[in-house]
């Protein structure tokens, strides 16, 4: 017969080894952590996850072509460390909204960042700044020229409206002419002298006079701020037909100095540094 008392002490040893190996299930914490309640007395044991669930970050990337939209995006959505980079072979500014932090005062606080929320700003050419540009420098023969101008008139300041389609009337001459010399005024204008024969073969003498400069006011970027472009009016003559060219000296530099002034004007409202690169 099994003794009572013999069969209690060995349940209770036996009650005893489960309690001290005892392992709860696993309780998931929000950071990735488990936590388990162990053995005697349910002693709370914390075991780091090995991949740890990451913060909440933010993968955007969006694209603008108005430096105002650009600004706004920017002012509205940044952190401490965003940064922009200016390119200026390519006419785009990137901004990083979440680049890494600065090294201060000998300490390095350049700690990583995800680098996963961009804006980029476009800087396409005005639709009426690109029309000139398509002709500045190109010959264009007297028809062209005249309807050139008379297309783009609402870019030109200067001369006044009146006396350049009066230039331009005079310009378009539906004749055969022969165009025989040119010459600039001390006035400002360039006078083109023509020959015409009529029906009967009387020949005659006419004139045309054109501004030697013409003021043209546009943005270069689209929403950017006015300019002016002093274009110079240069012909070349050739066996009787004339070939008119429009100049405008340090184009290259002025399209350089409106993107910097687009970039520092981010600079300026968003309180975003603008590193300008290749």
């Amino acid at each position: 017969m099994t003794n009572p008392q013999t069969t209690r002490g060995d349940v209770e040893v036996a009650l005893e080894a489960i309690e001290a190996s005892y392992l709860s299930p696993a309780m998931k914490a929000p950071n990735g952590d488990d936590y388990y309640f162990i053995g005697d007395g349910l002693r709370l044991q914390n075991i780091p996850a090995l991949n740890p669930v990451l913060p909440a970050r933010v993968a955007q990337s969006e694209t603008v072509v108005e430096p105002a939209s650009f600004i706004d995006y920017i002012t509205m959505f940044k952190t401490s460390t965003a940064i922009c980079k200016a390119s200026l072979s390519r006419n785009q500014i990137v901004a990083v909204l979440d680049y890494h932090g600065r090294a201060r005062e000998g300490a390095d606080h350049a700690l990583p960042q995800p680098q996963t929320h961009l804006a980029t700003l476009q800087c396409p050419f005005d639709l009426d700044y690109a029309k000139w540009r398509k002709v500045i420098g190109q010959p264009l023969g007297q028809h062209a020229f005249a309807e050139l101008l008379e297309d783009m008139v609402h870019t030109i300041s200067e001369p006044p409206v009146a006396d350049l389609m009066d230039a331009i009337n005079d310009l378009k001459i539906d004749r055969e002419v022969r165009f025989k010399s040119g010459r600039n005024d001390r006035n400002g204008t360039v006078q083109i002298t023509y020959e015409e024969v009529d029906s009967e073969g009387q020949r005659s003498d006419g004139r045309v006079a054109l501004p030697q400069e013409v003021k043209i006011v546009v943005p270069i970027f689209q929403g950017g701020g006015l300019i002016q472009l002093d274009a110079k009016l240069r012909y070349r003559m050739d066996k009787g037909t004339i070939a008119f060219i429009i100049a405008v000296p340090g184009l290259d530099k002025l399209e350089r100095d409106e993107f910097r002034r687009i970039g520092e004007d981010v600079r300026n409202k968003t309180n975003t540094p603008v590193f300008y690169t290749a």
